[in-house]
């Protein structure tokens, strides 16, 4: 019954067809892509090798997933078990507008070249281009994207599998000095400066910070107990608090409940109030992740061990670890004192 054979068409040309027996026993007729008969023998050769594998509905079903499909999967997933889940929408928001609800096995690599290529010449709400480092979260996200649908056997290739991720140069070396921080906590509204103060004091991320609970803060032994779900790393660790920052929260000590909150509510990001803080104290090009840095140069500055450091911010490498330690003209001016 397995055949292959060509129906003349009025423009010339004409179609290669494969015809054979599904598992079931049903007579199947299918219009193929091949140029010639050898390629259409090929394509059909397959499909007969996957019904005597027992792996023609599985093939069959992976050739109909949509991109679409397999973007509703991942977001289903991330919204309980991803952080950067808000981040991943934006991401995937983009690529649906470049690609289209096309079949996910046709989004080949060069395919990904192209949208690399859009994204570049794309123009932001602010009137730029996007980052080298935004491009890469997207890319980042169609990998794993495709990696999780292979998983479930919903597809069998990554056309992320040969793509590199473009050179980022985001390297920051802001930290900000004694004056400027007794400024901005001058310029700050109430419910900011204990914030800031956490910031500065424990180079804890801002996620990290506003998830902070009483349940997780001992100022009789100066520990802050991080879980492992509040962590970038999913792993927990526990951060010295400093005098500042024990007087600091010993002002507004709680027995439960969110340690930093607004009119009761718990906070979840302070870039407003912090921006407009930034601007009334003259503080140019300065981020709230930069205290990151900030914590990570005075406690170099101070003598501590690198494991020391690490064991508080929670870095896994010492490449990361200098990539937050900046090296400042005090440095400079001590190395030859």
């Amino acid at each position: 019954m397995a055949s292959v054979y060509k129906r003349a068409e009025t423009n010339g040309k004409g179609t290669w067809y494969i015809r054979y027996q599904d598992p079931s026993g049903k007579d199947i007729r299918k219009a193929t892509k091949a140029k010639t008969k050898r390629e259409a023998q090929v394509l059909l050769q397959k499909l007969l090798q996957e019904i005597e594998d027992n792996t023609y509905e599985l093939k069959q079903r992976q050739r109909e997933v949509t991109f679409f499909e397999i973007c509703e999967d991942f977001l289903t997933y991330g919204q309980a078990h991803k952080r950067s889940w808000t981040r991943d929408q934006d991401s995937i928001a983009h690529m649906k507008d470049f690609f289209g609800d096309c079949l996910a096995k046709d989004i080949k690599p060069v395919t990904v070249e192209n949208y690399i290529l859009h994204r570049k010449k794309a123009v932001t709400p602010k009137g730029n281009h996007p980052a080298p480092a935004t491009i890469n979260r997207e890319l980042a996200c169609l990998r794993t994207i495709y990696n999780r649908a292979i998983r479930n056997s919903k597809l069998e290739n990554n056309p992320m599998k040969h793509i590199k991720l473009l050179k980022e140069n985001n390297k920051r070396d802001r930290i900000v000095s004694k004056e400027e921080l007794a400024e901005l906590l001058k310029e700050s509204p109430e419910h900011l400066k204990p914030i800031i103060i956490a910031a500065h004091e424990t180079g804890m991320r801002a996620g990290e910070i506003f998830s902070l609970t009483w349940e997780q803060v001992d100022l009789k032994n100066r520990l802050i107990k991080l879980n492992p779900e509040q962590t970038k790393t999913n792993e927990g660790r526990k951060i010295p608090i400093s005098s500042l920052l024990e007087r600091t929260l010993s002002q507004h000590k709680r027995k439960t409940g969110p340690v930093f909150d607004y009119k009761g509510k718990s906070i979840q990001s302070v870039k407003r109030s912090f921006h407009k803080a930034c601007k009334k104290a003259g503080i140019q090009n300065f981020r709230f992740h930069d205290f990151r840095h900030t914590f990570v140069t005075n406690m170099r500055k101070a003598g501590k061990q690198d494991r020391v450091i690490m064991a508080i911010t929670g870095h896994k490498t010492m490449s990361m670890l200098t990539r937050y330690d900046t090296v400042d003209e005090e440095d400079l001016l001590n190395a030859v004192a």
